[in-house]
């Protein structure tokens, strides 16, 4: 589903265009190179290939893929984007080691088999070709790609920030539209570190949005962002994930 001249949805079990587990999945045209944010969970990545060659698109074309965070919905695909078409995969620190590597319990898969994910479902590990920390850019084409880690969602949980004749965050499970957030009960999930590092998200000048759940917004993007902000100076617990968690 192309959303703009440059950004394009591949995946999102919320809208049907792919499992129901999947994250939102977006590619980022970069004068001809195309970057990949997130996977979806891995258990039917055919259809997100048939949508990607049914825009037009060879995936072979793909060249980098970010992630978000460590979590199956937003990671489970990796690995064969990786094999099958050499895709260099890019992941924030803390949630890499993780994704390589990482205990279910580590994860919340424990807790989250059977609420959020099938009881058999098994996560997808797979290899880091590149480690990002807070604030390292790279450039990609005609676009920078700037990490901004937010821990709270998962321990290194973080948003993309995309430079070029717009500035285009892709928030993972950071924020969403409205200003919730992606607060949970599972180890790595912690209001503290959300308190701690939303601020990061102040003053960036967003104007587009695309969060790895529900809404995007193609205009004034801050707003959402200053929303959250200014929910974790409040003394309640701040509203999240709309009250209503994408795969209950």
């Amino acid at each position: 589903m192309r959303i703009t001249k440059e950004i394009y949805m591949v995946a999102d079990g919320g809208r049907g265009l792919s499992h129901e587990l999947d994250c939102c999945v977006y590619l980022v045209d970069c004068a001809g190179k195309f970057v990949m944010i997130d996977s979806g969970a891995g258990l039917d990545n055919e259809t997100i290939v048939n949508n990607i060659v049914q825009e037009g698109i060879n995936p072979e074309k793909i060249e980098f893929l970010f992630l978000t965070h460590c979590h199956g919905d937003h990671v489970g695909g990796a690995k064969l984007f990786q094999k099958e078409y050499s895709i260099e995969v890019i992941a924030p620190n803390i949630d890499a080691q993780l994704i390589e590597s990482g205990s279910d319990e580590e994860m919340g898969l424990n807790i989250s088999r059977g609420t959020i994910y099938p009881p058999d479902y098994q996560y997808n590990h797979c290899k880091i070709d590149r480690i990002l920390n807070d604030g390292e850019s790279i450039k990609i084409g005609d676009k920078v790609f700037t990490l901004i880690q937010v821990p709270g969602h998962s321990q290194g949980s973080s948003c993309i920030l995309v430079e070029g004749d717009k500035k285009i965050l892709f928030s993972g499970d950071v924020v969403f539209h409205g200003g919730t957030i992606g607060l949970g009960n599972w180890p790595g999930s912690s209001l503290e570190q959300y308190r701690k590092n939303i601020n990061k998200l102040g003053g960036l000048g967003v104007e587009q949005l695309f969060p790895g759940h529900f809404l995007f917004t193609l205009r004034d993007g801050q707003r959402h962002l200053d929303t959250a902000i200014n929910n974790l100076k409040s003394p309640w617990v701040p509203p999240a994930w709309l009250h209503n968690h994408p795969h209950y």
